[in-house]
């Protein structure tokens, strides 16, 4: 605390010099805690300017509730060529829970409606983070024991009509991705109003949105179980031992898209984001590159890049659609999400599919 002293002089009527001393006290600025400090700093990465022409940031809200259904569906297919072509599909799967959320930050919990409870052969887990200008999502996905075989061919032979629906437990599947998103064009156009509900897009805009992600792929599958099944059915004497069943590697993508939202009527949105990448395959299983020193017809350079790609590169493809009623503290709508990815062993190909549609409806208070 400072005290100042000043010195005044007045006269009066009478020529009288009064002198007198006056004191203001001055109450020093009190420091911020580190709290609100970080919190200052956050509010500001998180929530930066925007035209308010185009976005309401709602700032009156900070917490969100919500209810979501949602439905899962895959088509999952290892491709070696000639050598053998199988396709599955597990069964759809259906979930509902509640969600909670704080500004950019969503948790919850699905209920699936036929197991209640997780389980290492069927585990599906995903958070993200949305702010106006990026946002991160983790995904872990652990599945097995629930395939049905849709069609199987090798060796130019197609046993699809023998096999198709029946169900198979010998392949699992694993991926763990962090995936990072930068919205170029966040002043209008909102990310957050179509995906998190935690802003409303006013007027239609759209935007680049650049990134990059890392994976962790894993896959077996157990041939001498899916040869026992055939020739269960065939009555016949198959060996696909030498058929190759292991998988697993790091992945490295750099991603670019461009996402829009039509704002089509008051309070109303439909938006769509369509965003693909390629990456690079870190390999941890050891395979022998298939022989191919018969065909002279191709040239050693192309061989060795088409060797590469096969082994080294990965695609993967996203497209994320929404339909959206926003007037502020309540909102409903559906969301449909694919992604597309594969990637290979220099020997076989892994595709596969995901699909989720979502229903929900909530409120921000």
């Amino acid at each position: 605390m400072v005290t100042m002293l000043a010195v005044n002089a007045q006269t009066d009527t009478a020529g009288v010099v009064s002198v007198y001393a006056d004191t203001t006290t001055i109450k020093p600025q009190e420091k911020q805690s580190w709290f609100k400090r970080a919190y200052k700093f956050l509010d500001g990465v998180f929530s930066p300017p925007r035209d308010t022409n185009y976005v309401d940031t709602q700032d009156r809200y900070n917490w969100c509730a919500e209810v979501q259904l949602s439905s899962r569906f895959e088509q999952f297919q290892l491709d070696a060529g000639e050598d053998f072509n199988l396709r599955v599909t597990p069964k759809w799967r259906t979930r509902i829970g509640p969600f909670f959320g704080w500004r950019f930050a969503f948790l919850g919990y699905n209920i699936d409606l036929k197991s209640v409870f997780m389980n290492d052969d069927d585990t599906d887990l995903s958070a993200s983070v949305y702010s106006a200008a990026f946002g991160l999502d983790l995904f872990y996905r652990r599945v097995g024991g629930n395939y049905n075989i849709h069609n199987f061919t090798m060796k130019g032979k197609d046993y699809s009509t023998l096999l198709h629906g029946e169900p198979f437990d010998g392949i699992k599947v694993g991926m763990t991705r962090v995936s990072f998103y930068y919205v170029t064009n966040y002043k209008h156009f909102s990310h957050q109003a179509a995906y998190s509900q935690a802003n409303r897009q006013l007027r239609s805009a759209g935007s680049l949105i650049l990134g990059a992600s890392y994976a962790h792929n894993r896959m077996s599958i157990n041939w001498s179980k899916f040869a026992s099944l055939l020739n269960d059915i065939n009555d016949t004497d198959y060996d696909t031992n030498k058929l190759y069943g292991k998988q697993k590697n790091d992945e490295f993508s750099l991603t670019g898209g461009y996402g829009y939202n039509w704002v089509f009527a008051r309070n109303w949105l439909l938006g769509a984001e369509l965003s693909g990448s390629i990456g690079y395959l870190l390999q941890h299983t050891a395979t022998a590159t298939k022989n191919d020193s018969d065909d002279e017809s191709e040239s050693n350079i192309l061989k060795t890049i088409t060797d590469f790609g096969k082994k080294n590169i990965a695609f993967n493809g996203t497209l994320r659609t929404v339909l959206l009623y926003n007037n502020g503290p309540w909102f409903f709508g559906t969301q449909g999400y694919i992604f597309y990815y594969q990637y290979g062993n220099g020997l076989v190909m892994t595709r596969n599919m995901l699909g989720s549609l979502y229903f929900y409806v909530g409120f921000n208070f």
